[in-house]
């Protein structure tokens, strides 16, 4: 009975979805929403001084507009199932995290000189921070408590893929405007694919149910 109902609250499969769409969206914003770096690359990540306003404020826009129908989602789901769910602590960690997160892109921007006499040359430590505060690393600690909170082992595979392909993207090599793209597509896709494997999975565990 405890398994039942459990597979019944699970609904990872929306954030999946919409955290994909959210990363995808970025591209164009990215690509388009930031000006030429013709300054020295300061603190954490290396981020350009003159970057404009787009691109630095559509992930927090972006990630609080997911959060906001993922909450939608789970309680439109919870009263049409007559269940309760425990989302409320995933998205209060996922709102305090797109906080941070604008918070430490504001700082880095507007104090550059700053951070790169605090760090100076970039190592392991910064590197880990960086990542963890970075619009990627937000969403994959966001999931991995929601993994935890539906004590579900193919949400956490997707998300642990999700964080490998996060570590392992680079930028392509030289200058061009679309070196980002394939660590996008990347984690874009790792998204995209689990929130559907998970749907499916959900499908058909409520097809067996119903037998």
């Amino acid at each position: 009975m405890i398994q039942r109902v459990r597979r019944e609250q699970r609904g990872a499969w929306f954030p999946l979805l919409a955290f994909a769409a959210v990363r995808f969206g970025a591209i164009p914003v990215v690509r388009y929403g930031q000006g030429p770096c013709d300054a020295p690359r300061y603190g954490l990540g290396g981020v350009c001084v003159n970057s404009l306003p787009p691109a630095m404020w559509y992930w927090p826009v972006a990630l609080l507009l997911s959060y906001a129908a993922i909450s939608w989602f789970y309680l439109r789901r919870s009263a049409r199932l007559g269940l309760g769910t425990r989302i409320r602590p995933y998205l209060v960690l996922g709102v305090v995290l797109a906080l941070l997160m604008t918070a430490d892109q504001v700082w880095t921007v507007s104090h550059p000189g700053f951070l790169a006499d605090l760090y100076g040359q970039p190592g392991p430590l910064s590197a880990v921070a960086d990542t963890l505060m970075s619009p990627a690393g937000t969403i994959g600690l966001a999931l991995l408590l929601l993994a935890w909170i539906e004590r579900s082992r193919p949400l956490l595979a997707v998300t642990c893929g999700y964080l490998i392909a996060m570590l392992s993207s680079d930028d392509l090599p030289g200058l061009s405007p679309w070196s980002f793209l394939p660590g996008v597509l990347l984690e874009g896709g790792v998204l995209l694919l689990g929130g559907v494997a998970l749907a499916l999975l959900h499908h058909r565990a409520q097809g067996w149910s119903a037998e």
